[in-house]
């Protein structure tokens, strides 16, 4: 898995660049094929702090955007969206999979 940090109108500490990789590791707990990570944390109003991430699974991309007053606040609120979004994408893997056709009986 490619994670990839970015931060816009400031300058992330090497702690807070830390805590997001290890929070973006930890998506994969939820969806286990993620291929790629790209977070953004901008800074650009004085009292407004905004998270834009970007996951990619296989042949599709979930999308999740916080704006809290702190950047921590910010972080929590984006990943508990992508990790809500995560979780209806496996669970969808798991009830679209259908029946094992071992297990299907055949009349004849």
């Amino acid at each position: 898995m490619n994670i990839q940090v970015s931060a816009r109108h400031f300058n992330a500490s090497e702690s807070l660049q830390l805590r997001v990789q290890e929070e973006a590791e930890r998506l994969q707990r939820f969806y286990p094929n993620i291929t790629e990570v790209s977070i953004v944390l901008d800074a650009e109003r004085k009292n407004s702090r905004k998270v834009d991430m970007v996951v990619k699974i296989r042949q599709q991309t979930i999308k999740a955007t916080a704006k809290e007053e702190n950047m921590g606040k910010a972080i929590d609120v984006a990943f508990e969206r992508v990790e809500r979004q995560l979780k209806r994408e496996n669970q969808k893997q798991k009830t679209y999979r259908g029946e094992p056709l071992s297990s299907v009986a055949v009349d004849i």
